[in-house]
């Protein structure tokens, strides 16, 4: 069901962001720009020809290899790559409406977490708006399940993640860290943990055009023993999913729910919003 809590919002101005793109290794450049009532998350190319509106919704989803990239079936170059740190940052700071201006096929990493966007959107304020901000509340157990990895929400007063992270590898092992957003700052403990690769994969990810941009600067890298630069939390990679799947459950705008996750990454993060969503249209209709 529906529920109405508060006035929607968007960006007080418009917001320039430059960096390198994670995976093209390319410069990347977004604007960030006020929206009206109900426009939800749009993203757009400023360098294609025509000026085609990229929904931020599952539906728009084109590919989920170590990103969430949304795009338009029909036109294959119109496509947002590396969209989730962005869109977590956007839902922790409290927006609504959003149009976003990207000058290619993928945004900006910055530092590989959601904090330099979080902290841009704040800086910038946000305006109330003339409409009810519309939240989905989740009724009933929803799930998506791929061999040894979950995910499921769960009916919930409020908006929380609970995640189970279990990596076959000695820097990482097992893991657990839960994130409610009535209880712990998005800002200060989940916006600033960083995403993370291996450096055996790295060579792998290159032939395979991904991570071209990646450095110590804007992700955390892991040795055999060890992890290359210094972490920002003891378990920053467990919070760095919990990142990922609030950036993900974005894609349906906000909703409440217990949200619980083991060894989930973005394929089933977007299968559940996918499910999500059919529960939405047949409310909305």
């Amino acid at each position: 069901m529906y529920i109405e809590k508060g006035q929607q919002k968007t960006l007080n101005e418009e917001i320039e962001i430059k960096g390198i793109a994670l995976h093209s290794g390319k410069d990347a450049e977004i604007k960030l720009k006020p929206a009206p009532v109900n426009t939800g998350i749009v993203f757009f190319r400023s360098d294609l020809d025509y000026q085609l509106k990229l929904k931020a919704e599952p539906g728009a989803v084109v590919n989920l290899v170590r990103n969430t990239t949304i795009g338009s079936r029909e036109i294959k170059e119109a496509k947002v790559s590396t969209i989730e740190h962005l869109m977590a940052a956007i839902w922790g700071s409290g927006i609504d409406n959003l149009k976003i201006e990207v000058s290619g096929p993928e945004v900006p990493v910055i530092d590989g977490s959601a904090y330099p966007y979080y902290q841009q959107i704040l800086a910038a304020g946000l305006k109330d708006q003339q409409e009810q901000r519309k939240i989905f509340k989740v009724e009933s157990p929803i799930y998506a399940r791929e061999e040894e990895s979950y995910i499921t929400i769960l009916p919930y007063e409020g908006f929380k993640v609970s995640y189970t992270l279990d990596y076959q590898h000695p820097v990482i092992g097992s893991s657990y860290f839960e994130f409610d957003t009535d209880k712990i700052s998005f800002g200060e403990e989940i916006a600033r943990a960083r995403t993370f690769g291996f450096a055996a994969e790295v060579e792998k990810l290159h032939e395979q055009g991904l991570a071209l941009g990646g450095s110590l600067q804007n992700a955390v890298l892991i040795e055999e023993k060890k992890t290359v630069n210094p972490l920002r939390f003891e378990n920053e990679f467990v919070r760095h999913k919990i990142l990922d799947v609030i950036g993900d459950m974005f894609l349906n705008g906000r909703i409440m729910g217990h949200i619980i996750a083991v060894k989930s990454g973005h394929r089933l993060h977007v299968r559940l919003a996918e499910k999500i969503r059919e529960k939405m249209l047949e409310e909305e209709n």
